[in-house]
């Protein structure tokens, strides 16, 4: 080997362990900047999950919140229609009473 291909193979040797390094160099900042994100979305996934059951147990107490409301309509619904029963069969006693009462006084004015 030549004086002149030994120092174009010790130039291309150079050249290439710069280039190593500065693959390296990048492919290390790289690697921080992944592990970084990495720790973020780690962080944003714990966060969300918090948030998820938080909102899971506030959905149950509203369904449960929800089921009484309904319940309780059911059951004034219910006390509605009694009373409303209950209404009119007084005031058909009480028609039947007015009704009495006044052939009563029919029959005591006609004698």
């Amino acid at each position: 080997m030549t004086l002149e291909q030994m120092e174009r193979a010790i130039e291309f040797l150079l050249n290439s362990q710069a280039q190593n390094a500065a693959d390296i160099g990048k492919l290390t900042a790289d690697v921080q900047g992944l592990n970084e994100l990495q720790a973020q979305t780690s962080k944003h996934i714990a966060d969300l999950t918090r948030v998820v059951a938080s909102l899971g147990t506030q959905a149950e107490s509203d369904r449960a919140e929800v089921r009484e409301a309904i319940n309780n309509l059911i059951i004034a619904n219910e006390v509605t229609r009694k009373l409303s029963e209950d209404v009119a069969r007084l005031a058909v006693g009480m028609s039947q009473r007015v009704t009495d009462i006044d052939q009563r006084v029919t029959d005591l004015e006609s004698k």
